[in-house]
């Protein structure tokens, strides 16, 4: 687990590389109304089908998500992570995944590492940056012990998850493993206002129900914008930059989720070699199926996804990390593996860099596959990852 100090100078690294036009997070915007629109079949492609009026909407939500955001659009509230949307999802195209140097930071008390996981004054979330106009830069926490890396997932295709019932994601729980397994899946219950309660699906704890809620959330904690309707629980209203508030444009918002809606998932590639059959009926013979599943039911048909959508502890008993409410310390969601060969690096906090690394990360639920992964023969171990490699 990182120390404090190496995560307060990874952040003093990451502002310098802000403020010297360094790195990623210092690009410019990457489309405007006349880029081309990605051919379908091609990472960053819009659904098909769409009329001519919901392409222009698309377009324009696309312009949105990469739109850079500035200290006079509200930008921080005062700390941010970002400047825009792509700023941390752009592999391999606008709306995808992000690198390391794009990972956010949590951290919380662990009681150094025997529990209970307990949040401290201000919540878990470290932002790497500060507006300039608000002097300092307070420290955190000193009671902080424990620390988080989070990488940002993919959106390509989270459009056909939304239409995944939360019955269907419910059939699939079972955390006393009845069936003996191993694996523990549970839901990740969400209150949405009332004590409505929906299933999370989106984001690595599985927090959000929507996108709209996963697009309020990361407006206000990674950009620091304020929103006009928060009354599912995500983003805020109000902030103290001076900014009138909302700062976020409904007509904006509704052009960027219905294009984070309308990004097409990743697409096979196809592949005729004989191992990547092989590598495909291996994956389910060792196990990883159980968490993985190749598809669930969507409302249009099935999703190929390879995921559950539920959380589940991978993790060695030594294991620190974040708790939420309906997610304790060590579970996560089944991250979807469609399009996984570009969107290295893996695992929530990117701490695997190659799918041999990650593999091998799993334990506990994940113990028996993992360990039946090892008893493979090398041909067979590398037609497993050609599957993979052909998600």
């Amino acid at each position: 687990m990182l120390t404090r100090s190496f995560i307060l100078i990874l952040s003093v690294a990451l502002v310098l590389c802000g403020i010297l036009g360094l790195g990623r997070r210092a690009e410019a915007e990457l489309v405007d109304d006349n880029t081309p629109i990605p051919a379908p079949g091609q990472p960053g492609s819009p659904m098909p089908g769409l009329s001519s009026a919901e392409l222009d909407q698309w377009i324009r939500g696309r312009r949105v998500f990469d739109r850079d955001v500035h200290l006079e659009d509200g930008l921080g509230t005062p700390e941010y992570n970002g400047d825009s949307c792509r700023a941390c999802h752009q592999d391999p195209a606008i709306g995808g995944a992000g690198n390391l140097d794009v990972n956010v930071f949590r951290f919380g008390n662990d009681n150094g590492g025997m529990g209970p996981f307990t949040n401290l004054p201000g919540g878990q979330v470290a932002s790497k940056f500060r507006r300039p106009d608000f002097p300092g830069r307070e420290d955190h926490d000193p009671a902080a012990d424990v620390f988080e890396q989070r990488n940002p997932p993919s959106i390509l295709g989270l459009g056909l998850v939304e239409t995944i019932s939360d019955a269907d994601i419910l059939a699939n729980e079972d955390p006393l493993d009845l069936n003996g397994d191993g694996i523990r899946g549970v839901a990740r219950m969400v209150d949405v206002g009332g004590g409505v309660m929906e299933v999370g699906r989106f984001g690595w704890k599985a927090f959000a129900p929507t996108l709209a809620d996963f697009a309020h959330d990361a407006g206000t904690g990674e950009l620091g914008l304020t929103f006009s309707d928060t009354s599912r629980g995500f983003g805020a209203q109000t902030d103290n930059d001076g900014i009138p508030d909302p700062e976020f444009d409904d007509g904006d918002l509704e052009d960027m989720i219905f294009f984070m809606r309308n990004l097409a998932p990743p697409q096979r590639k196809g592949s005729t070699n004989p191992l990547v059959a092989l590598g495909e009926q291996i994956f389910s013979q060792i196990g990883c199926d159980l968490c993985h599943k190749p598809t669930m039911p969507g409302s249009g048909g099935p999703v190929p996804l390879y995921s559950d959508l539920l959380l589940h502890d991978i993790w060695p008993a030594s294991f620190r990390g974040m708790a939420e409410p309906g997610a304790d310390v060590g579970l996560y969601r089944t991250p979807p593996l469609w399009g996984i060969a570009e969107t290295a690096p893996y695992m929530h906090d990117g701490r695997a860099e190659t799918l041999t690394d990650a593999i091998l990360l799993h334990d506990d639920e994940a113990l028996a596959v993992r360990q039946a992964y090892e008893a493979l023969t090398t041909g067979d171990r590398e037609a497993l990852l050609l599957f993979l490699k052909d998600l």
